[in-house]
């Protein structure tokens, strides 16, 4: 081979490598100032600290407009709750189509949820939540919905035991809540809005007792399947919780990318996760609650052959 010739592949290899170490991965999440921006950006930043790879955060107005880009293999990440990237892989409730490109990458921490009601309420169960007012419909914050639901699901229970309040989303469910015009309000545990009707609400406010067994999980499954029972004991740190423990809807906060993204990135995501907990920990407080074990965790959707490989070879491929 003429060297000149040599010489100019060798150097249209070495610049191709290069372009490839060089590439930005991008984590598409809500807003900034939400958790999901804040998770992913801390995502972003241990990646790069650890990986040599680029990665940065992207916001946009929420999962359904980046859940289509990360299927149509223009987004490499996204950040969702388990239940919006279920919804948006079989094209149901919250999404108009199917979009099964999406794979799981890893499950990180999980975000507590469930109805309250004021400290001196004669309400002590969801049953006795039956014919009482509360909001619920959420027309521009659906997930609440059935978040809602699935809370109701552990008593049998639906929208049509209540006197549902018509509410477009659930912080505006909350002021109802505030402002004495429900009784009880789903609210997720030590967000602001909570710590906010907490404060605001004569007593504070009070979780109800949820059934925390198997078959009353199974039915919380049922209408929301990737969800679990998540529980609490009372503490400084825990606004409402007064039963030990308080049970809630679990739903994990979850990274997602498509089937596009190479094996090798991915598998490189999921043990950067595993083994930098405490750097996450330190650019977002709420990696605490994160159990490494746990980044695999059975949901609907199909995971990604890196996110396989990486646990098997830690020993959670369960």
């Amino acid at each position: 081979m003429n060297k000149r010739i040599f010489s100019a592949a060798v150097a249209g290899v070495t610049l191709l490598a290069a372009g490839a170490s060089a590439q930005t991965y991008s984590i598409g999440t809500n807003p900034q100032g939400s958790l999901f921006y804040a998770t992913g950006a801390a995502i972003a930043k241990v990646m790069v600290e650890k990986t040599g790879m680029q990665f940065r955060v992207q916001p946009y107005a929420g999962s359904s407009t980046y859940m289509p880009l990360i299927h149509a293999g223009k987004l490499a990440f996204g950040m969702a709750n388990a239940a919006e990237s279920y919804y948006a892989h079989s094209g149901a409730e919250l999404f108009k189509q199917a979009h099964p490109n999406l794979r799981q990458v890893a499950q990180t921490f999980g975000v507590n949820s469930a109805i309250a009601v004021p400290m001196d309420s004669p309400i002590k169960t969801y049953e006795d939540l039956k014919g009482k007012k509360v909001p619920g419909v959420f027309a521009s914050g659906r997930i609440f919905h059935f978040l809602q639901s699935a809370a109701l699901a552990t008593a049998n229970m639906t929208d049509k035991d209540l006197d549902i309040v018509p509410t477009p989303n659930f912080v505006a469910g909350a002021k109802l809540f505030m402002a004495g015009r429900a009784d009880a309000a789903y609210l997720p545990l030590n967000t602001g809005i909570a710590k906010q009707a907490h404060a605001t609400v004569k007593g504070g406010v009070r979780y109800l007792k949820m059934d925390c067994g198997k078959e009353a999980e199974a039915r919380m499954k049922k209408v929301l399947p990737p969800s679990y029972i998540g529980k609490a004991k009372p503490g400084k740190a825990m606004t409402g919780v007064v039963e030990d423990p308080t049970c809630f809807v679990n739903v994990p906060f979850t990274l997602v990318t498509g089937k596009h993204v190479p094996d090798e990135v991915v598998y490189k995501v999921v043990m950067t996760l595993y083994h930098n907990k405490a750097d996450l920990a330190k650019a977002l407080g709420a990696f605490n609650r994160m159990d490494t074990k746990d980044l695999h965790r059975d949901h609907p959707n199909p995971y990604h052959p890196g996110a396989i490989k990486a646990f098997k070879e830690l020993g959670i491929d369960k």
